[in-house]
């Protein structure tokens, strides 16, 4: 009666040079598709193309009532690119490692893989508000940002963007409405991976 050694049957599978390419080509296709919808769904999002349209664009978002927009509000540069910056740091922060542990149980075979993706701290540090040391702007369109009582948008000669000022009295009821962003863009991302 002969006997057969799972177990070595299993670290011989395991350790297959045939099986290690075929489990990296699937992390690849998974992991490229997964990124493939992060980066489409940041691209398409509104706030995204709002700010891609720069100080004159229209209120896409809805962040702000249809009143001004997003780029000007925040106050940044004419000449800033917010979102070409995020790509960058996107570009930076987007990898698979290759697998290196092989975990071989009972009933399977287990190849582990990093990956690199844009964690929402290291993004949030990457993405100061222009007038406001501390607070990132990816994170105050979440949360809220303060002052659209006092925000007018008209063309100016002066002020950061050129559209847009803060007055020194209030000159509207209402307030910012927070709306989803790159939180949700990354929550997203991550449930693609496990699908």
């Amino acid at each position: 009666m002969n006997v057969v050694n799972l177990n070595s049957i299993r670290k011989k599978i395991g350790s297959s040079d045939k099986l290690k390419v075929t489990s990296e080509k699937l992390a690849n296709k998974i992991f490229d598709k997964s990124k493939n919808q992060f980066l489409e769904e940041f691209n398409s999002h509104p706030v995204t193309k709002e700010l891609e349209q720069g100080p004159e664009g229209s209120n896409l978002s809805n962040t702000l009532g249809g009143i001004g927009n997003l780029f000007s509000f925040i106050g940044f540069y004419k000449t800033d690119n917010p979102i070409d910056e995020v790509r960058n740091f996107f570009d930076k922060n987007f990898r698979l490692e290759k697998n290196k542990n092989v975990n071989i149980k009972s009933n399977s075979i287990q190849y582990d893989f990093k990956i690199k993706y844009p964690n929402l701290q290291e993004l949030k540090n990457e993405t100061p508000m222009p007038w406001e040391g501390g607070k990132s702007w990816i994170s105050s369109i979440e949360k809220g940002i303060s002052g659209f009582s006092f925000y007018m948008y008209k063309k100016f000669g002066e002020g950061r963007s050129g559209e847009g000022l803060q007055t020194s009295s209030k000159i509207r009821p209402g307030n910012y409405k927070p709306v989803k962003y790159m939180s949700e863009i990354i929550n997203n991302f991550l449930k693609n991976l496990t699908k």
